[in-house]
């Protein structure tokens, strides 16, 4: 028999894109998802914002947003931001102007900035755009239209609680921004989950500056950290080798460990079977959990506390 049947687009009332300028850095494309349910009118949340937004939006969406996480989820309500690159400004622009935004001084001479460059030329040949240029240097002006410019503007908007515990998602260029701003004391944000970082760019010494100087005038940084890369990328080519995805994720374990912040709670994962183009669904939702302090087998006892909460709220509601 056959069904008859009307399909008609899904529609969701909570999602929003727009596009913004920032002075000296272009245009971007902002995605805001708002928490599902019911909340106070008075509600406000903390925000989970992710870089690269083209592509790590929709997978923190899901994780916090998403159907499964509607009905079991135990993840505090967050109003997710993605920052990314208009789709019109073609593949060499995005790939361009992320290596600005998310690096420090940097320029580019040594092999992982030369093989990077020789990309960056194969994508602009193939738009047509011989002129186009790339160039690092970019982070302070990035990081300072994310504090400054950004997150206040979307606060006037949206029901942000300026006050929170914010959440910065960065992915493998995105992943060394992230573990630069970890050490930056003007950061906005107090969770980081650094996916797959680029530890080897920027001379290979951006990170162990901005520690070093963070540190020389601080003992103690109050964070919640999950870093982590895929065991394959490691050594699974020798151009992947150099941006030393693995060695990111044991220097920070290690540098934690050396300088014992009584403040700072951060957890590290190699994941099996997983390389620097699969990685990103696994780490969004394990560092998410991380970084709440709600990780399986890690934060038992603040799961308990939170799925007896919820029971209770249950209870209450089919009492009424």
């Amino acid at each position: 028999m056959t069904i008859q049947f009307e399909p008609k687009p899904a529609t969701t009332q909570r999602h929003d894109r727009f596009d913004v300028v920032a002075e000296g850095l272009g245009r971007y494309t902002i995605e805001v998802s708002l928490p599902p349910g019911n909340h106070r009118e008075e509600s406000r949340f903390p925000v989970v914002l992710a870089v690269d937004g083209n592509f790590l939006f929709d997978i923190a969406q899901v994780a916090l947003h998403g159907g499964f996480a509607q009905v079991g989820g135990i993840l505090p309500p967050s109003i997710i931001v993605g920052v990314g690159y208009p789709a019109d400004e073609g593949m060499a622009s995005f790939y361009s102007r992320r290596n600005y935004d998310f690096h420090g001084p940097w320029p580019m001479t040594d092999p992982l900035g030369e093989s990077m460059q020789g990309v960056f030329n194969m994508l602009k040949t193939a738009e047509g755009k011989p002129d186009m240029q790339m160039h690092a240097g970019g982070y302070d002006r990035f990081m300072g239209f994310l504090r400054d410019d950004l997150l206040p503007s979307l606060a006037d908007h949206y029901p942000i609680d300026p006050k929170a515990r914010h959440t910065l998602i960065g992915d493998s260029l995105g992943g060394h921004f992230a573990l630069r701003a970890l050490f930056d004391p003007t950061s906005p944000f107090r969770r980081y989950v650094c996916i797959s970082p680029s530890f080897g760019s920027a001379n290979n010494e951006a990170i162990q500056k901005a520690e070093a100087e963070y540190f020389a005038t601080h003992d103690d940084l109050d964070v919640d950290v999950f870093i982590c890369c895929g065991n394959v990328e490691v050594d699974e080519d020798p151009i992947a080798a150099m941006f030393r995805f693995g060695s990111a994720v044991t220097w920070t374990a290690e540098q934690f460990c050396i300088r014992r912040c009584p403040s700072a709670r951060v957890h590290w994962d190699v994941m099996d079977h997983e390389n620097h183009a699969s990685i990103q669904l696994r780490a969004i939702a394990a560092g998410l959990m991380s970084v709440h302090r709600l990780r399986p087998g890690i934060h038992q006892a603040e799961i308990k506390k939170v799925n007896a909460a919820l029971l209770e709220s249950m209870s209450e509601k089919s009492n009424r």
